[in-house]
């Protein structure tokens, strides 16, 4: 048993892969996936019954105050059950990450590889990648809320109804540094990778963005973050660096979740929303064109 969960942290390289039958390909994907799922929900599940003991045995103040709170409990719940499924696979994905951001020297590529401009130019690669995540994120959010596709899944509704209902600042944390670190060490630094390795990067991209979106539990958030997943993939492609997928993740839950806690988008009337779709998807090619043309990518 500890050959074979040795076995599933490996990497393995693709000459080794493609000597395994379809059945051992799929195990070597989806058993550490199974595996974070298994441990994220007990994790739920023996968090939320040491809170029931809690409110039952425990004062009837702070019953109140986890009541007045419930939101922010139950983001805080679901934090430390990700970060638990996480930790059940560190090690598979520290060996995935490990190896695609260093070169055949061990330093990292962003550090190794040269590039015209030294720090200003690294400073300006990010900052377009920035940009980037927050006018696509911006535009998609838009387009489904115009289309009516944001209320068309009670699902979905009940879902944000509990992310905002979060509090701000530990809401910034919680969606804009914890979930995109862990989530994209699941999703791009263990699945994408593994997947590449054993089918190409083009079933890598789509597969692992439509895993992404069915992660998230609705139809309206599985279409959402399946074309955002193929965005941040993409740009894992051509940074070269785990870095890019997790700011990806990060400034677009970020900028997405200000503005709609404090209802800046939903206040925005259809004329405005039009014209700033036109702007974010204006720009959103602009940094497409900067990143496909300036940042060099892997070599395929």
């Amino acid at each position: 048993m500890g050959h074979f969960f040795r076995m599933i942290s490996a990497r393995w390289e693709r000459e080794e892969i493609a000597s395994w039958s379809s059945l051992r390909k799929t195990v070597y994907l989806l058993l550490p996936l199974l595996l974070y799922f298994v441990v994220h929900d007990a994790t739920e599940i023996l968090l939320w019954a040491g809170l029931d003991g809690i409110m039952t045995g425990g004062s009837e103040g702070l019953s109140d105050f986890l009541t007045d709170n419930a939101y922010t409990v139950r983001g805080m719940i679901n934090g430390l059950a990700i970060l638990a499924g996480v930790a059940a696979i560190r090690r598979a994905v520290w060996e995935e990450i490990r190896f695609e951001s260093r070169d055949d020297y061990g330093k990292t590529k962003d550090a190794a590889s040269p590039v015209r401009g030294g720090m200003e130019a690294v400073v300006t690669r990010y900052a377009v990648l920035g940009a980037l995540a927050f006018l696509s994120a911006l535009a998609l959010n838009l387009i489904f809320s115009l289309q009516g596709i944001t209320d068309g899944s009670q699902s979905y509704v009940r879902t944000a109804r509990a992310q905002y209902g979060v509090d701000f600042a530990f809401g910034l944390f919680l969606y804009g540094i914890l979930s995109p670190v862990a989530e994209e060490a699941v999703f791009r630094g263990l699945i994408y990778n593994r997947m590449k390795r054993c089918f190409g990067i083009r079933i890598a991209l789509v597969v692992s963005s439509l895993f992404f979106g069915c992660y998230h539990g609705n139809w309206v958030q599985a279409l959402y973050g399946t074309l955002l997943g193929l965005l941040i993939a993409w740009t894992y492609e051509r940074y070269e660096s785990f870095a890019a997928p997790v700011l990806f993740h990060g400034v677009a839950n970020v900028s997405i979740y200000a503005m709609t806690y404090h209802n800046t988008l939903a206040d925005m009337s259809r004329p405005v929303s039009v014209g700033v779709i036109a702007f974010s998807l204006a720009g959103t090619a602009v940094c497409l064109w900067y990143v496909g043309r300036r940042i060099n990518g892997r070599k395929k």
